[in-house]
């Protein structure tokens, strides 16, 4: 069977790219565009092994950890080896179910366009045909990905408002049980919430401070207004800027639910894919 390079290293291209971005719908990771097209350049240029002389099972095992290894790494830059290990396993896990269909859809009508060496598998037929299978394939997993989202989201989403120096504003919550940080100054639980969701609460002056990562400089409008706190996510340690509104409110059975005791903790990245704009505390 001849095997062409730029069809090999194109379509493995495509396949990590996917597999990248599917890892980061179940990981919720954060993810530059520059370092994900990295990473799917460095998958396509892996799947050259199949030109090399038959590897030993243990250097093939060995080639394919490495490389899975230095893919997630590099398209999440992960800040902890918590957040590595869990990323590095949802790429196997997608991994294994690309190349699982595409193998039993293959074998199914003809097993003849199949080569397997040295850890690699290439499909020898046009390249219209396998773009279309691994799209196709990418789709369904999207579709489970999204009414498996809205299954969770039906049942822990809450209605909330956040009333900050006489101003209300008006966002979904997402009822986490994991989440259990408090506020160290006050002992109050942590609404930790997307900085985009809230603007409406703050100045502009006050918007490019959060957004700037300078905590020192604090504006003299949020002076005595805004400490920090800790906080320990899968991605990393970190400090988030805090404030104290007047009061939060969740919209539980159609009744409004007045809490003063809350501490609402700003985030500058995404939560979630548009599902929700703020995570409660398993308190609330």
């Amino acid at each position: 069977m001849t095997v062409y390079a730029d069809v090999l290293v194109g379509l493995n291209i495509l396949i990590t790219y996917l597999i990248i971005i599917s890892v980061r719908l179940i990981c919720r990771g954060a993810t530059g565009k520059v370092w994900v097209a990295a990473a799917s350049v460095i998958g396509g240029i892996s799947s050259l092994v199949i030109f090399f002389e038959e590897l030993p099972a243990v250097l093939s095992v060995g080639y394919k950890l490495a490389t899975a290894a230095v893919i997630t790494f590099v398209a999440f830059l992960p800040k902890s080896v918590r957040f590595f290990f869990k990323v590095l396993a949802a790429f196997f896990a997608i991994s294994f179910l690309f190349g699982g269909v595409m193998y039993a859809v293959e074998i199914t009508f003809n097993p003849q366009n199949i080569m397997y060496y040295n850890g690699t598998v290439y499909f020898n037929m046009s390249i219209t045909y396998l773009v279309g299978s691994v799209l196709a394939i990418y789709g369904v997993f999207l579709l489970c990905n999204y009414f498996f989202n809205r299954k969770i989201a039906k049942r822990y989403l809450i209605k909330l408002k956040i009333t900050y120096r006489g101003i209300t504003v008006e966002l979904w919550g997402f009822a986490d049980t994991g989440n259990s940080l408090k506020d160290g100054f006050t002992g109050r639980p942590v609404i930790v919430a997307a900085l985009s969701a809230v603007s409406s609460l703050f100045t502009y002056e006050e918007l490019q401070f959060f957004k700037s990562g300078d905590f020192l400089n604090i504006p003299e409008s949020l002076k005595g207004r805004v400490h920090l706190i800790p906080c320990k996510t899968v991605a990393g340690d970190g400090l988030l800027p805090c404030i104290i509104p007047e009061k939060a409110e969740y919209r539980i059975k159609d009744k409004w639910i007045t809490d003063s005791f809350v501490s609402v903790a700003l985030s500058s990245e995404k939560l979630s894919e548009g599902e929700y704009d703020a995570v409660l505390h398993n308190e609330i």
